[in-house]
């Protein structure tokens, strides 16, 4: 019974991991859904499996994604000198639209969302304050960069946490 108990638990630990891994599409933190499942796993197993150093590694590694992402979607448009407010708008307008999209195409709708609202809040915010359609589309196409560069260094951090995890769970 016990063996049934821990399977169904390392069970769920890997589909709340898997959760975690994913939601990042949907602009939800997952590398601290991630961090905080593997923090009640090793409370659970008595950080046995995943030690304080593995958590204290994590925890290094999920705020490390958090700063990735924030400073690597806000930098390309910040080199172009957006409009006020261009940056708020877009970071906004990217999660709106990743929300608005998220069930479409199994779920990706949202990294499409994410990217086409930040393309269009920063191209809509820079063309009403300067009127130049050139302009706002350079400031729109760096909005996107960034926030696809952002998205790909989070996922990369996430992926590292997942992988250090499945290492001390199954080698």
């Amino acid at each position: 019974m016990a063996s049934l108990i821990n399977w169904a638990g390392t069970a769920l630990f890997i589909l709340i991991l898997a959760i975690g891994f994913f939601s990042i599409t949907f602009g939800i933190p997952g590398t601290w859904i991630i961090l905080l499942d593997a923090i009640l796993y090793g409370w659970g197993t008595h950080f046995k499996v995943l030690t304080p150093h593995v958590l204290i590694t994590l925890t290094v590694l999920a705020i490390s994604g958090e700063i990735l992402e924030f400073f690597l979607s806000i930098k390309g448009i910040k080199r172009s000198k957006p409009s006020k407010g261009v940056v708020i708008v877009s970071f906004f307008s990217g999660i709106f639209l990743a929300v608005l999209m998220a069930p479409l195409f199994l779920g990706f709708g949202a990294v499409l969302g994410a990217l086409i609202g930040t393309f269009g809040g920063a191209f809509l915010m820079e063309y009403s304050a300067e009127k130049r359609v050139g302009h706002a589309m350079h400031i729109g196409w760096k909005a996107f960069l960034g926030r696809l560069a952002g998205f790909i260094a989070k996922l990369a951090v996430a992926t590292i946490m997942v992988v250090i995890i499945f290492s001390r769970l199954f080698f």
